[in-house]
């Protein structure tokens, strides 16, 4: 994951949702790594959703690393925290 980083690097995973108790196929570019108590979790914008997600690394079945590389995102990983307060605050509609 750490080369598919530095490397920008697309990359395809398959994610393991409990929700609905599927796996999908997702191709994205990886942002960021970060650890909460609980969990170590992957930063990535989705190119199926076309939006940034967060996917918990213990949900990734499978990671292949693709010879496509990407265009760095334009931000921090504090602007994204705040990009997400933000979402996140807002009233329901």
């Amino acid at each position: 994951m750490q080369l598919a980083l530095t490397n920008y690097k697309l990359t395809q995973i398959e994610y393991y949702s409990p929700d609905n108790d599927a796996t999908t196929k997702r191709l994205v570019e990886p942002f960021a790594l970060y650890s909460t108590q609980e969990n170590w979790l992957l930063i990535a914008w989705c190119r199926l959703r076309m939006d940034f997600r967060s996917f918990r690394l213990d949900r990734i079945k499978t990671l292949n690393l693709l010879d496509e590389q990407f265009e760095p995102q334009k931000m921090s990983l504090q602007e994204y925290f705040k990009i997400c307060l933000e979402k996140s605050s807002q009233p329901l509609t």
